[in-house]
């Protein structure tokens, strides 16, 4: 028995958490009835709130209609265009985000509504967080510290509620599918891939770039389906290609580990799986569009 744990009458802890997000482009907007907006897409998850007026949103050829309260929840690359539908002006709000945790992309993704009105449990759920990022958003400082930190836990509170009330509809519709499973399969062993501490397949002698095509195709195998039939259901599940989520994966412990004073970019590049510190450079930037040296001097002078 460990000495320290000797006198221990009870003990709880929380589980280890290691997740990224980013917040685009939130931004609260009041516009003219003749206002419109064209069709287009982003690889990111949106939330749209109507305050005032009304909005007609075309999501993936099927037109919805918001009433004051009701919003919209867009997946990655939903094909989507809006317009004010009212005879007067329309106030909205709307939050652009990428969340990398498996399970939370699954439930977002896993959805089959987009439109959820104002007494809709998830509706309802949300709507305090939405309110204060709304006040934030508003308000003067926004970069402020502390209005910062405000925002980020707003935000936590807006996943959290997204997750529970998204797992709730998911286990109403049966969210146990075969897509389900495989799609999260595939996931599983994709993180097995990254957090391996040693490089991917490096061989002396060989000239090596990144192999994230490989690394795919080498874990789909052995699932019994084709890998278009893979890359579909992964897709459908998370909202992003297995080699995407592996980039993103790649990046995220690139990132942490630039973080750590004691590791020269080198030995990072080749914790990620990158024989050369210029492959790995190069990758880094077109990922963040900056080199790792200047990511790692934000973080350490």
């Amino acid at each position: 028995m460990n000495i320290s744990e000797e006198h221990h009458i009870a003990e709880f802890m929380l589980p280890d958490m290691d997740s990224t997000f980013k917040v685009f482009a939130a931004h609260l907007r009041t516009v003219t009835q003749d206002w419109s907006y064209p069709r287009h897409t982003h690889p990111l998850f949106e939330v749209n709130l109507v305050l005032a007026g009304r909005q007609e949103m075309l999501v993936n050829g099927q037109r919805y209609v918001q009433n004051p309260g009701d919003l919209m929840l867009l997946r990655p690359e939903d094909v989507h265009e809006s317009r004010a539908a009212g005879s007067s002006r329309m106030t909205y709000y709307c939050l652009h985000f990428n969340v990398d945790d498996r399970v939370m992309r699954e439930l977002l993704c896993r959805g089959s509504g987009y439109h959820y009105e104002e007494n809709s449990p998830l509706a309802r759920t949300i709507r305090p967080s939405l309110d204060k990022l709304i006040a934030l958003t508003s308000g003067k400082e926004t970069e402020k510290l502390a209005n910062k930190m405000m925002a980020l836990s707003a935000v936590f509170e807006l996943f959290a509620g997204l997750g529970e009330k998204l797992a709730e509809q998911g286990r109403a519709e049966n969210s146990g599918s075969r897509m389900t499973r495989v799609a999260a399969e595939i996931a599983a062993r994709l993180e097995k891939c990254v957090e391996a501490p040693v490089a991917e397949g490096l061989v002396e002698g060989k000239d090596y770039r990144d192999n994230s095509r490989e690394t795919v195709v080498a874990v789909i195998q052995g699932l019994g389906y084709s890998a278009s039939s893979c890359n579909r259901m992964f897709h459908r599940v998370y909202g992003m290609s297995p080699r995407q989520y592996l980039s993103a994966l790649k990046l995220k412990k690139a990132k942490l580990l630039l973080m750590e004073p004691s590791l020269s970019v080198e030995e990072v590049s080749v914790r990620i799986g990158y024989k050369d510190i210029a492959h790995f450079s190069r990758q880094f930037k077109r990922w963040t569009g900056e080199p790792p040296g200047k990511f790692r001097a934000r973080f350490h002078i």
